[in-house]
């Protein structure tokens, strides 16, 4: 085989090969939000639980994070196109696999593969792409683009789902995401040459010990994280064994890194307080953008949007992070202050959660939400490139890898106790402010009286008997107090995470220590997931 033989035919224009790529890459991204944006559709099909999605979602996301590294070595030996084909053919047979299965234990263990699948396929993509980008703009103009597509990834994957779930059955999904794969994957295979993307390098002292310690490892983690409030936390001895098996697990995981002379991720990387204090701010990010969730459950809920009309409203947080991404990129091909960026990120982001917390009502327009969700996906594509760019930069060429691999791992722990955070506050907070409304609600106020009186005048009005009137408007207080309980635990959250944020931008802005490591050194390689 000529090694100097081109990753492409010579016949292939710029924008069939990058044109293409996007079209292979965007299914897979797509299958991390089916049922992230999705729950209540998720919950009905499979006769599950929320928590049971949420638990599913961070599955995936775990084969994601623990398979990067030794994704990697396969990499390195295949040849391109046959990885990619072996990755395709495994991911659209595991969907296939998912369109008849209905219990949640086979659902979790597919998914699981079907996150290790679709990472191979989408990173053979991407180093397919980047490896043609050489000058510092392309690469940089890349990086915003890959990341674009992946904060884009979430609003997308809920608008098509919940425009397809109007025609078919849920588990039609997986068929439609074949569908969706195989012109793009059959495109990329005609215009490949059969070449090797990386030198080969042997299956042999392949690190698998590594991995089975991490995968146990992140799900036990997953497990507590979603369940964790659902069984009382630590009074739980389901959860106790679970944090004891997670803490043993990491032990483990630690000692046999420090031990290999070429471990799966270089623990050498935490040296560089640069990068530690990247990784930092970007689980901040991650825990901070986990609230939008509350916002699109709260349209549906509160203001009693189907989820078609959900979808297009969420597509203004799409527009904004187009905007975003382009913008951070001129920011930073012009070398602006890092610390002026993330400054401004976090702002758009602050600004978002406290004008959600003055919007949050049982009535109001769509029109009056569309300023917010522009800025929160501003915010989010101002921040997701230079964060990550930061943090790898700062570790020595030869261990980036691992620094990408810990990265994802900080961005699944981030997703994961935004999960958590939610879960937690809810119950608390929906438990003060229910009691707080019940203390109020007695047939001794006046304001209760008159709103049961109204509800059930306008019973009556539409033909209702006057005694079944009466019962339903009990019924109809009850469902008022708890969409009033809903509403306060939303504003409170808002209320905090606007508060972390406010918190990161002071530290950003006044820490002399933050100031003096806030430097890009160079830019990295290649974009990781």
């Amino acid at each position: 085989m000529n090694e100097k033989m081109p990753v492409f035919k010579s016949w292939v224009p710029e924008w069939l090969i990058r044109g293409t790529i996007f079209t292979v890459i965007m299914p897979g991204m797509f299958l991390l939000g089916i049922f992230a944006g999705n729950v209540n559709e998720t919950v009905g099909f499979y006769g599950i639980e929320p928590a049971d999605v949420q638990f599913s979602v961070l599955v995936y996301y775990v084969a994601l994070a623990s398979f990067f590294s030794l994704e990697q070595r396969l990499v390195s030996y295949f040849m391109a196109k046959h990885y990619f084909l072996m990755g395709l053919c495994l991911t659209i047979g595991l969907n296939v696999l998912l369109y008849f299965v209905r219990e949640p234990i086979y659902l979790y263990v597919l998914r699981f593969l079907q996150g290790i699948c679709i990472s191979g396929v989408i990173a053979t993509s991407m180093n397919l792409i980047f490896s043609r980008m050489t000058s510092e703009r392309i690469r940089v103009m890349g990086y915003t683009v890959f990341y674009g597509m992946l904060l884009a990834s979430a609003p997308l994957s809920t608008v098509f789902v919940s425009w397809a779930l109007q025609y078919v059955e849920f588990n039609v999904l997986f068929k439609l995401m074949i569908y969706l794969q195989i012109p793009g994957a059959l495109l990329l295979l005609g215009i490949m040459n059969n070449v090797r993307l990386k030198r080969r390098i042997p299956l042999v002292q392949v690190e698998w010990i590594s991995f089975v310690l991490l995968v146990p490892a992140l799900i036990s983690w997953a497990y507590m994280m979603v369940y964790g409030q659902q069984e009382n936390w630590l009074d739980s001895p389901k959860i106790v064994l679970c944090l004891a098996f997670n803490l043993l697990l990491i032990l483990l995981f630690i000692l046999r890194q420090r031990a290999l002379k070429r471990p799966y991720i270089n623990l050498a990387v935490f040296r560089s307080s640069a990068f530690n204090l990247g990784l930092l701010i970007l689980l901040v990010f991650y825990v901070c953008r986990g609230a939008l969730g509350l916002t699109s459950s709260y349209f549906g809920t509160a203001l009693k949007m189907d989820p078609i009309h959900v979808a297009e409203l969420m597509l203004v947080n799409l527009v904004g992070i187009v905007v975003g991404s382009f913008v951070v990129s001129r920011f930073v091909l012009q070398n602006k202050s890092l610390r002026m960026i993330l400054l401004t990120g976090f702002a758009f982001l602050g600004i978002f959660h406290l004008w959600m917390y003055s919007l949050f009502s049982d009535t109001a327009e769509p029109i009056y939400y569309v300023i917010p969700l522009f800025l929160q996906g501003l915010g989010a594509a101002t921040l997701m490139v230079p964060i990550i760019n930061y943090y790898v930069s700062s570790v020595p060429a030869p261990i980036s890898g691992s620094a990408s691999a810990v990265g994802i791992l900080v961005r699944y722990t981030g997703f994961s106790l935004s999960m958590a955070l939610l879960n937690f506050t809810r119950l608390f907070s929906k438990s003060i402010h229910y009691h707080r409304l019940q203390d109020a609600v007695t047939s001794t106020n006046p304001y209760t009286v008159q709103r049961l009186t109204a509800y059930k005048e306008s019973l009556i009005h539409r033909g209702v008997q006057a005694d079944q009137a009466g019962l339903m408007a009990n019924k109809l207080l009850g469902q008022t107090v708890d969409l009033q309980t809903q509403l306060r635990f939303s504003m409170d959250y808002y209320l905090v995470i606007a508060a972390l944020i406010g918190v990161t931008m002071l530290a950003i802005a006044t820490v002399p220590y933050v100031q003096s490591k806030m430097i890009f050194t160079r830019q990295p390689a290649a974009p990781v997931l």
